[in-house]
């Protein structure tokens, strides 16, 4: 960024025109730049091995975490955080990771008990990312596909009249046969709220109608269908169908001129954006009419519903869009009102290398305006502008911004925003990654070597760090117009909202793709700097960089205040650790040199000067969490309109497994035996003795689900537990039985408590396991007349819940003042991803049908450029796609995606 700087010092000294101007434009840019170095914003990307998964599957990630404006590795922070969120803003796995040089590598294994099939959202940030709002915290949306073996397989179709909704669902098996005369059960579904329940059965060629009327406030893009096959079985098919429309009359059509408003008599570009009901862009045509219906001008959506027209707007005019769909309705759309005054900033790209801008004006203007352009968050542009007339045209190099959005701001004299217009620079300067294959052809099982070659624009070789994903095509869907790397870091991240299909911008430099690209930053190029923070920064920042794992908090007194020099030590047994320090001023302190692993437990402890913990309080520091922000749209199941190569990765899973069973010796068992092992809860005191429960939540359950509290943990469990309050008592319910609650072999109800106080003041981390007693074997230990009770249909049919605290004094409440139990997250450290070695050529048929052949995380390129990496093909013949990206840790990216073919092995005879 060093010669942008000097072309800066050079364009001012031509554009400025006076001391003051040259004064207050360097004060604009000292705040703009300032604001920059004391709240530094990071960026962060995440490479995954393949945009979906199975059940069962491992989720392999690679993490970059770097400077937004130099794209170096952030000094900034020293742990990230990935968690995988359901669709219902529920997170189900967290992980921390420390960063060296702004790099770290991990993966999630998706267990069945854990993870439901379903939507859901990686999100990966830093702490300190969380000064600037969710827009920069990595998102990325995936659907896990179940890999159980009763499934079936959904065609369906929708249709509505108003709030009508109509829809025939077919139902086949996995080999395409119809299931006929199924019984059924359905409910439909807004979120997590039932509207309607049916029961139907399937036709003679598998396919069932329904209709139902929607509620007026609910949303189509939230409705689902679920259906359950009620045919004897243990565990009866479930299938959730999304309800997908786009009706017309709910398209919504938004318009944004070029720099931010229409003045009169200047003319303007303006942008637009048509989205369906489904949250996608939707393809449109229209007409602009004035408030005398004359037509003004036709327009037309070009790429996902985006597109731009020019016009003129006449003062006192009030102009209006109109839509004709195809099915003959029509729907009026107001565009913004037209300003008597003010500025527009447009910018042509006037040739490949140079930019023109054009500041219009329908009246006078008086001298002092400022326009900036800044790229990265750092000023690369600046000019006093004095307008002789009401049109004011600048040219300037592309060279002075590097390659990503260059965003420009017209200020006035107050420092006050008028217009913002983005454009994206594309030098095409990114690293140039090559990949030689050993071969031209591999067979199964063969060994692939591949060697990476890394250069810069110019053709030098670049040290770096890269990671590789290798994929089957038959199984995994590659997403070519995704993100990654370079369109995420350089385009996505400095955007406002969901970019739907990024890469779908870049894939080539036809003068079209330019058009919608700028269509795109008419529309989406909102980003909305807050100057009024960048002219009056923080003091001081809300949250704090992570440099390391550290365990932080406060000493208080009785009156809330903080207390100095009080003593704090932090004991562990495993790790086993004893720290001490003394709290400051401001009654702070911290504990630093910690590694904090799965089975770590601190116990934080004060005491004041003298000795005592009398009427003193500690309080440790917990991870806030971001907001979580819901997906724009739903992920399709891979059942619904059946996605082949998710069917395919499923099948394969499948048949690896059976495969695998029966190479082992394990594929011919006559009878299928269950064998429970008892999950033993240290000092239980269950009735019917440790272990002895219909069902057992222990300590590992617990470390999963770390900070809820005992309510949010029933309802991670048994989804449904309800909470209704009687005569200022607060009881709970689960699927209409009453439950009866015992911590530490005390009885709840019998002492007379509130089991709500207990329910949100227990957390996880209290808890060593709790054991769940509903059947006669068990429960009768518990009531004497539980059968009665049972026999007698008595609405009050009891469940109990026998909970085993850690302090094993739960049911009285009673914590040691100056103590803080702390379960931090562990550290996630990377587990290396399975990679066979095959040596002979007699290898078990069906045992290796990898949907992800080989990933590699950490390949680093030498002075040379290059670096080798082998790995060995499975099962079948197929391609095989190989996404390599990265950095070379200076500030340029790379990214390339390669094919490999693997072919059947071709017969040669022995000669005779």
């Amino acid at each position: 960024m060093g010669f942008i700087r000097k072309l800066l010092l050079s364009v001012l000294l031509m554009a400025a025109l006076s001391a003051a101007g040259q004064t207050k434009l360097e004060s604009i840019m000292d705040c703009i730049n300032n604001m920059d170095k004391q709240l530094p914003v990071e960026k962060i990307y995440l490479q995954t091995d393949k945009p979906n998964y199975v059940q069962g599957d491992t989720i392999w990630f690679k993490g970059y975490l770097l400077d937004a404006g130099y794209l170096t590795p952030s000094a900034h922070s020293g742990l990230l955080y990935v968690e995988l969120d359901n669709a219902q803003d529920s997170c189900v796995k967290r992980l921390m990771l420390p960063l060296i040089t702004g790099l770290t590598w991990g993966n999630i294994i998706l267990n069945e008990d854990d993870i439901p099939e379903g939507d859901y959202i990686i999100r990966a940030y830093t702490n300190w990312m969380q000064n600037f709002g969710t827009d920069f915290i990595y998102n990325k949306n995936i659907y896990i596909a179940s890999s159980g073996t009763k499934a079936q397989l959904v065609v369906a179709g929708f249709k509505a009249d108003k709030s009508n909704i109509q829809t025939s669902i077919l139902l086949t098996d996995l080999s395409r046969q119809p299931v006929r005369l199924a019984d059924l059960q359905l409910r439909v579904m807004d979120g997590r709220h039932t509207l309607y329940r049916k029961r139907t059965a399937t036709g003679v060629d598998g396919s069932f109608d329904l209709n139902f009327t929607v509620p007026e406030k609910v949303k189509a893009k939230n409705l689902s269908i679920i259906v359950m096959e009620k045919n004897g079985r243990e565990k009866p098919v479930s299938l959730t169908i999304p309800v997908t429309l786009n009706r017309p009359e709910n398209t919504d059509l938004q318009f944004m001129p070029e720099g931010g408003a229409l003045v009169a008599g200047v003319q303007s570009k303006i942008g637009f954006k048509a989205i369906g009901e489904d949250g996608k862009g939707i393809q449109v045509s229209g007409r602009i009419y004035d408030s005398k219906q004359q037509e003004v001008v036709a327009f037309n959506s070009a790429h996902l519903g985006i597109g731009s027209f020019e016009i003129t707007p006449q003062p006192g005019e009030i102009y209006t869009a109109k839509l004709v769909f195809a099915n003959g309705l029509s729907k009026a759309y107001p565009l913004p009102l037209v300003n008597t005054e003010g500025t527009v900033l447009k910018i042509i790209k006037f040739s490949k290398d140079s930019l023109r801008i054009k500041v219009g004006a329908n009246t006078a203007l008086p001298a002092d305006y400022y326009l900036i352009g800044q790229s990265r968050g750092t000023v690369c542009y600046g000019a006093h502008l004095v307008f002789k007339k009401r049109e004011l045209l600048i040219t300037l190099s592309q060279n002075i911004f590097p390659t990503g959005i260059a965003h420009f701001t017209l200020f006035n004299k107050n420092n006050q925003p008028l217009n913002e217009r983005l454009v994206y620079i594309n030098h095409h300067d990114n690293l140039k990654i090559d990949i030689t294959q050993d071969q031209q052809k591999y067979n199964p099982h063969d060994s692939i070597a591949l060697q990476l070659q890394v250069t810069d624009n110019d053709g030098r070789p670049v040290a770096g760090n890269f990671s590789m994903a290798v994929t089957d095509d038959n199984q995994v869907k590659t997403d070519t117009v995704g993100d990654n790397i370079i369109n995420n870091l350089l385009f996505s991240k400095d955007l406002k909202g969901y970019i739907e299909e990024p890469g779908y911008y870049f894939a080539d430099r036809s003068p079209e793709r330019e058009t919608e690209l700028d269509n795109l930053l008419l529309t989406q190029g909102w980003i909305g700097c807050n100057w009024k923070q960048i002219f009056n920064p923080p003091q001081q920042p809300a949250f704090e960089a992570q440099k390391d794992f550290e365990v932080t908090g406060i000493v208080t007194n009785a009156f809330n205040k903080p207390v100095d020099k009080a003593n704090v030590v932090l004991l562990s047994k495993k790790p086993l650790v004893i720290k001490d320090t003394i709290t400051g001023k401001d009654g702070r302190f911290k504990f630093t040199g910690l590694f904090p692993i799965d089975t770590a437990t601190y116990i934080v402890q004060t005491r004041r000067k003298s000795g005592s913990s009398f009427n003193v309080s500690l309080n440790v520091d917990e991870l806030k969490v971001p907001l979580f922000n819901p997906p724009v749209f739903r992920t399709t199941p891979w059942y619904v309109n059946s996605d082949t190569l998710l069917l395919h990765n499923r099948d394969s899973k499948m048949s690896q497994h059976l495969a695998q069973e029966e190479a082992e010796g394990r594929g011919m068992m006559l009878k299928e035996v269950v064998i429970k092992d008892k999950r033993i809860i240290k000092n239980s005191k269950n009735l019917n003795g440790p272990g002895e429960a219909d069902y057992t939540l222990d300590e590992k359950d617990m470390e999963k689900y770390p900070k809820l509290d005992l309510y949010d943990l029933l309802n991670k469990k048994f989804p449904g537990i309800n909470e209704t309050m009687n005569v200022g008592v607060i009881t709970y319910r689960l699927k209409n039985h009453i439950v009866n609650f015992f911590i530490d072999g005390v009885e709840i109800n019998r002492l007379g408590l509130d089991a709500g106080m207990y329910m949100h003041y227990l957390t996880s981390e209290d808890i060593l396991g709790i054991e769940v007693m509903y059947n006669s074997r068990f429960a009768m230990r518990y009531d004497p007349n539980f059968m009665s009770k049972l026999m007698g249909q008595d609405r009050d049919v009891p469940v109990f819940l026998e909970i085993t605290t850690r302090s094993g004094n739960g049911a009285f409440m009673k914590k040691i003042p100056g103590i803080y139990i702390y379960k931090p997250l562990a550290y996630s450290l990377p587990k290396d991803f399975y990679r066979p070695r095959y040596t002979v050529k007699t290898i078990p048929k069906g045992t290796d049908q990898r949907s992800t052949i080989h990933w590699e995380p950490n390949i680093v390129t030498g002075a040379d450029g290059k670096a080798i990496v082998s790995f060995y093909s499975a099962d079948k013949p197929s391609t095989y796609t190989i996404t390599v990206q990265g950095t070379d840790l200076n500030g340029q990216l790379g990214y390339i995606r390669n094919k490999i073919v693997i072919v059947t092995p071709s017969f040669n005879p022995s000669p005779k």
